[in-house]
């Protein structure tokens, strides 16, 4: 790991797992999707979102702070407000490992023919946290985004992932894993 002073509850927790690279470049990502900036020169660092479904990933992207808290600030109120509370409401503090869902405590073992997102916070080499969330909790998140929200992620997809259907929906998320 890189020698770094972090906050006590940004303390690295490893370094990043290969279930976290890109899969298409065989390797750690290393610019943001939506910038194109070297993810190495964000002090506040990087999420990692990949969505799997049987073993295979069918969509994955790293955005680096400002981008990531800029589609955030996109997003609706409605929205942020909504995934709060189901958040607050379901998240499992003890579910930090990225094998159980981080909301129904469900075993990746018993989802990994399924379709689930794996989601890392990130600062250069350094795993900060990392999420699983299972394709029922996925949806459960995404019967809460508005119309607003959902054009703001259209429109990511559209200008960053050519052929990929607009209604192809992530995990969404109402904070920031970012300092």
């Amino acid at each position: 790991m890189e020698d770094r002073d972090f906050p006590e509850e940004l303390e690295p927790i490893g370094p990043i797992p290969p279930e976290l690279y890109s899969e298409y470049e065989e390797r750690p990502f290393k610019s943001c999707t939506r910038c194109g900036e070297s993810l190495a020169d964000f002090e506040e660092g990087y999420r990692i979102s990949k969505v799997q479904r049987a073993g295979e990933v069918l969509f994955e992207y790293a955005l680096c702070g400002p981008c990531f808290l800029n589609i955030y600030e996109e997003s609706s109120d409605e929205t942020k407000i909504a995934l709060y509370h189901y958040q607050r409401e379901h998240l499992r503090e003890d579910i930090i490992n990225g094998e159980q869902c981080a909301l129904c405590g469900c075993h990746k073992d018993g989802i990994e023919n399924a379709e689930f997102a794996l989601v890392g916070a990130c600062l250069g080499n350094d795993l900060l946290d990392i999420n699983l969330v299972c394709g029922p909790c996925v949806e459960k998140m995404n019967e809460l985004v508005s119309k607003k929200t959902r054009d703001v992620w259209d429109r990511f997809v559209q200008d960053n992932f050519p052929g990929v259907p607009a209604d192809f929906e992530p995990v969404p998320s109402d904070t920031p894993l970012f300092v």
